[in-house]
């Protein structure tokens, strides 16, 4: 049977500020902590508690086998508690059992807070010390931190995974965690003189875990900040794949039977449905853009709380007169891990600033030929106006000068034989004529094709591509966007 000396549990628990004193929050749980073991039950604690640095101890005493203690920080936007519980350093709190010490520290799992918007995230440090072993191996080590981990955490669905074996002040500790993961979980044989190393750097230990959490916060937050910009990318995509059918449909040229004649087009429905879309697509495109800014905030807050976690590994190497690579036990999270997730989001920066792009040449594309598309049809009506002005001021010349000389008054009767077409019904036909023929040549002059209300935009016979334009077409946008999506990085 393993058993340990003087076990203790450190929790360093961490949530942003915006957070109320209410159910979910790390002072709903500090309170329940204290609840639970002190025997003071009136103390409250809330956010009148924080000041900078940590709090005195606030000790609780349950029995002579557990006592601990509640400090209290803010930390920049956050707030933080350092809770303790553990057994008291007596005789009779040696060569326990760990099953026995360490399954009454956490009932009904209680030393772990609650997971909410707010909350950052919990580092807990398991020290104990031991006198049964003279020399012990590193495996021995190992199964009394599993036995540890496993009585603490009798649900296996909160317990923490094994991730790496590690040294600090050349003892073994054991690390239970993941990359991604809120909750970190350190097991770490200790002496007399580790717990006075220890004890020098509560502050910057404190600091170095909130920063650690904030990291693995942000990058948690960035994962579904890039499912939002896939589903935003996937909405502009499809409303360009919309426009690319409409502007197929509108240059989709039909042949008349045996003639090179073309059917109509409604340009005015058309210019409408485009312009409809091309406000969807800018509006689109602003949500994917203000997505895309959080993805680049994201990777800000990291970089920033990566050189805090380094300056605070400084600050503890100068504490404890450790060298850098005395700390591989913290240092292999900023030097491993946390290029991980830089790396991940620069991809993803690269990966979705290219749709960025994509977005900008539909949009030029797409205003660029509704823009033709008015003038087109601007001029066409300025003809129409120009050939039929001509037409009806010629016609309105000729009723003039024919007019004048029209003398004889009109009857209205039944036609006989005989009769001559009276003046006022030649001069009439006189300027219909004149009308017809003044069209004609007007028309002909200024490009009488042109004014069928057809632009030679849609002129082609292609129904498959569209127009040559200074900016990429939509198809190839389309086919950009496929190439894209089959590199597309990992969430």
């Amino acid at each position: 049977m393993l058993k340990i000396d003087h076990p203790q549990v450190y929790i360093y628990s961490y949530q942003l500020s915006e957070s109320k004193t209410d159910v979910g929050s790390i002072w709903t749980w500090a309170n329940t902590i204290w609840q639970h073991f002190s025997q003071e039950k009136t103390k409250v604690f809330s956010q009148a508690n924080l000041t900078y640095p940590l709090t005195k101890a606030n000790k609780l005493t349950h029995s002579n086998q557990i006592d601990g203690s509640l400090r209290f920080c803010r930390i920049d936007d956050s707030e933080g508690i350092l809770a303790r519980i553990g057994s008291p350093e007596t005789d009779e709190n040696k060569d326990l059992e760990i099953a026995a010490a360490l399954t009454q520290f956490n009932v009904n799992n209680l030393l772990v807070a609650e997971s909410h918007e707010n909350w950052l995230g919990q580092t807990l440090l398991i020290t104990y010390k031991s006198e049964t072993y003279q020399q012990p191996s590193d495996n021995d080590f190992r199964k009394v931190a599993d036995e540890c981990l496993k009585h603490l955490f009798p649900e296996e669905s909160v317990r923490p995974p094994f991730y790496r074996d590690t040294k600090l002040f050349d003892s073994s500790m054991f690390e239970y965690s993941s990359p991604k993961s809120q909750v970190q979980v350190f097991v770490y044989l200790v002496d007399d003189d580790i717990e006075g190393k220890l004890g020098k750097i509560i502050q910057p230990l404190f600091e170095l875990f909130y920063h650690r959490h904030k990291i693995t916060k942000a990058f948690i937050d960035s994962r579904r900040n890039y499912d939002l910009l896939k589903e935003r990318y996937l909405e502009i995509e499809q409303t360009i794949e919309n426009l690319e059918a409409k502007i197929t449909e509108v240059n989709r040229i039909e042949l008349a039977t045996g003639a090179d004649l073309v059917k109509s087009v409604d340009i005015d429905e058309s210019l409408k449905y485009l312009k409809i879309k091309l406000k969807e697509l800018l509006r689109e495109s602003l949500n994917y853009e203000r997505a895309l800014e959080c993805l680049e905030d994201f990777n800000n807050t990291i970089n920033i709380h990566v050189y805090n976690y380094q300056e605070k590994l400084l600050q503890i190497g100068d504490k404890s007169e450790l060298i850098p690579d005395d700390l591989t036990a913290f240092n292999f999270f900023v030097d491993r891990t946390c290029r991980y997730f830089q790396e991940q989001i620069k991809g993803d920066l690269g990966y979705f600033k290219h749709g960025t792009d994509l977005i900008k040449i539909a949009v030029e594309l797409v205003g660029g030929i509704v823009d033709i598309e008015q003038a087109e049809c601007d001029r066409s009506l300025e003809r129409k106006i120009e050939i039929l002005g001509a037409g009806l001021g010629a016609g309105g010349i000729v009723v003039s000068a024919v007019s004048a000389y029209v003398e004889t008054p009109i009857v209205f009767r039944i036609p006989q034989t005989g009769d001559r077409i009276h003046p006022a019904i030649t001069s009439l036909l006189w300027s219909v004529l004149a009308v017809v023929i003044v069209v004609g040549v007007v028309g002909l002059i200024n490009g009488t094709s042109k004014i069928n209300g057809r632009l030679r935009l849609f002129g082609r016979k292609s129904v498959a591509q569209l127009p040559d334009s200074p900016s990429q077409p939509v198809n190839n946008t389309l086919q950009q966007a496929e190439e894209v999506s089959n590199h597309e990085p990992g969430g």
